[in-house]
């Protein structure tokens, strides 16, 4: 049974939430099923009424589970529809759906003089930075061409990583305790060069979805830049809006 790890630098109720995911999207809490009670969740998995709160809001904010009143926390569904105002991976997104999740490495080196991404960054004028690029897979299909940029020192630690199947947010937060708090994004439509089209599998000038994000950790330093093209007819975004 999976367990809380009290000296992992990822919050209590981040862990908690991950093990509670698994168990909806291996169907071992069938959709329309009723969780454990807060207090059996407590028992457990022995950690706060707090940590517990916290862990099913993520999962109802999510989609996975519905609160309905006098009767519990019910099981909603087994896939995410990946919706705005939530700091996931791509790797993350995609497990959410249920897929397996795949990346293929084109590059990976350290590059001084590229003063756009410095900027992102916000580094001094001579850095170096790290670029990854890669094309990202749900069930070996492409889904998307990415083009991660980070600071030296978080691109040497990327650099021992299997490029090629790393999850960037879970290996910075569980292996280096670098947590990660919130991005800006921007997101926009774009046409497929002829060399991304080929990666993608799509017509060349086929029009693609690009987003742009910087995250930030919990000092408010930047720690990513990536530039992300997906493939419009296997991706999208939905934002629920309020009046």
């Amino acid at each position: 049974m999976p367990i809380i790890d009290q000296n992992n630098p990822l919050p209590l109720y981040h862990q908690l939430k991950d093990i509670l995911k698994r168990k909806i999207i291996n169907e071992e809490w069938p959709v329309g099923s009723l969780i454990p009670t807060e207090l059996e969740l407590i028992q457990e998995y022995q950690v706060s009424r707090t940590t517990v709160r916290e862990a099913v809001l993520e999962l109802v904010n999510q989609g996975l589970l519905h609160k309905k009143q006098g009767k519990g926390t019910i099981v909603t569904s087994a896939k995410v529809e990946e919706r705005l105002g939530s700091l996931t991976g791509f790797a993350e997104e995609i497990l959410g759906k249920g897929l397996k999740h795949s990346a293929r490495l084109l590059s990976s080196e350290f590059k001084k003089n590229r003063y756009y991404e410095i900027s992102q960054l916000g580094l001094n004028e001579g850095d170096s930075v790290f670029f990854i690029d890669r094309i990202r897979l749900a069930d070996n299909e492409p889904i998307a061409y990415e083009r991660s940029c980070w600071p030296e020192e978080i691109g040497k630690l990327l650099l021992n990583e299997d490029l090629n199947a790393i999850a960037f947010y879970k290996v910075l937060e569980e292996k280096h305790g670098i947590i990660l708090k919130e991005a800006n994004e921007t997101i926009h439509a774009v046409n497929a060069t002829q060399h991304e089209a080929e990666l993608l599998s799509v017509s060349s000038g086929e029009a693609l979805l690009e987003r742009r994000r910087v995250s930030y950790d919990v000092t408010g330093k930047a720690i990513e830049y990536t530039k992300t093209k997906y493939r419009n007819d296997k991706y999208s975004y939905k934002v629920h809006l309020q009046r």
